[in-house]
């Protein structure tokens, strides 16, 4: 089930966006495709159609909020946020951009896996009550 259920990691750190795929891998999550901004996101979702988008908030050329913006009013993609941030003012931001969930950084094993997995729960519930079916 979990290499159904397609994931696009989105960094402008290579080692972040590494150490994320390898801990998805290792427990059978398909990555599909990494990005490094907020542009190369909403491309990347639009050609693969993640379920997932595992996000940074912070990058440049276009940040993570924006995007979410976008994708969302195109895309019924997920969102899991990253951010090294944890201010009131961000978290509101992000909600209503449509931001399903938000870890900060670091990010450990710990905490990604039980994240992503009720990021995809709350998912498929709410595809349930909309009429569509995923993976």
């Amino acid at each position: 089930m979990r290499q159904r259920y397609k994931i696009l990691v989105v960094d402008d750190e290579p080692i972040t966006r590494m150490d994320i795929r390898e801990m998805l891998q290792e427990v059978g999550y398909d990555v599909v495709a990494e990005g490094r901004n907020g542009k190369e996101a909403i491309e990347l979702t639009q050609k693969w159609k993640p379920n997932l988008i595992i996000m940074d908030v912070k990058m440049p050329i276009m940040d993570g909020l924006k995007a979410t913006r976008i994708i969302r009013d195109t895309s019924n993609s997920a969102v899991l946020l990253l951010t090294a941030y944890s201010q009131r003012e961000m978290l509101v931001e992000a909600e209503t951009a449509g931001v399903c969930a938000y870890l900060v950084k670091p990010v450990s094993e710990e905490e990604l896996l039980p994240a992503v997995e009720m990021v995809i729960d709350r998912h498929r519930k709410a595809e349930a009550r909309d009429g569509a079916s995923l993976p």
